[in-house]
């Protein structure tokens, strides 16, 4: 009777065990709004994206060549930043150095000076957010895990100005413009704003790993801001 008694000890603990370990993975760990991440705002990382986002030549920027399939990567250590197509299904591989937190867009824009036609940071503001009004947020997920608790920050209203709490809007910056940028901007130094809802990742243990987001704008007022996405990150971490 001992015997058994402790056999089914054993058995359970062991069950336990295997529970533990094949269980739902725990949620990724995230830098949110108003977070100061290695030192700098949150919002100023904002700006560092897309300060690397214009600067990406034309021609290989995912939301002008269709045929990417590796995403571009940029670095302000510790930070690796991503960007991605902003239509249809698209799936991109590339490699992340371990021990950087990952930095990519669900939805964000920008509005230098020359864009805004004035440099009253209220009106640049306006500007750069505008496109981020009417935001939906199908799916954010890392390794098959939904973010749900970032997805709640999220939730945006009808109204014009309710841009939901996680959304953070960064301080005037400066920003240079190259030539061949893909939005087609004015080359030159500008004052630029940004705003925009992201994945700010704390590092990510070493190997494979799959991001996806997936986001749409419908905008009844101005469909020209207008987009609809389902990417996927394939990141190595190592």
């Amino acid at each position: 009777m001992w015997v058994v008694v402790c056999l089914s000890i054993i058995l359970c603990l062991g069950m336990v065990g295997i529970h533990s370990v094949s269980g739902t993975p725990s949620n990724p760990e995230i830098f949110l709004k108003g977070s100061v991440p290695y030192g700098v705002p949150y919002e100023d990382w904002i700006a560092k994206w897309w300060q690397w986002n214009l600067q990406i030549p034309k021609e290989q920027h995912p939301i002008v060549n269709d045929s990417l399939t590796t995403c571009p990567v940029g670095e302000s250590r510790p930070v690796s930043f991503l960007t991605q197509k902003l239509q249809g299904q698209t799936q991109y591989s590339c490699t992340i150095p371990s021990g950087h937190a990952i930095l990519a867009p669900i939805g964000t824009g920008e509005c230098t000076t020359d864009e805004a036609k004035t440099s009253v940071p209220e009106e640049m503001i306006n500007c750069a957010t505008t496109g981020d009004k009417f935001l939906t947020i199908n799916t954010v997920s890392i390794d098959g895990v939904p973010l749900n608790d970032l997805e709640q920050s999220y939730v945006i209203g009808t109204q014009m100005n309710d841009l939901g709490k996680n959304y953070a809007i960064t301080k005037i910056f400066n920003i240079t413009i190259p030539e061949n940028n893909f939005l087609e901007l004015k080359p030159g130094k500008w004052k630029d704003a940004a705003g925009g809802y992201f994945i700010f990742l704390k590092p990510l243990s070493p190997g494979d790993h799959a991001i996806r987001i997936s986001a749409k704008v419908n905008n009844p007022l101005d469909p020209t801001y207008n987009y609809n996405y389902d990417t996927k990150f394939l990141l190595k971490v190592q």
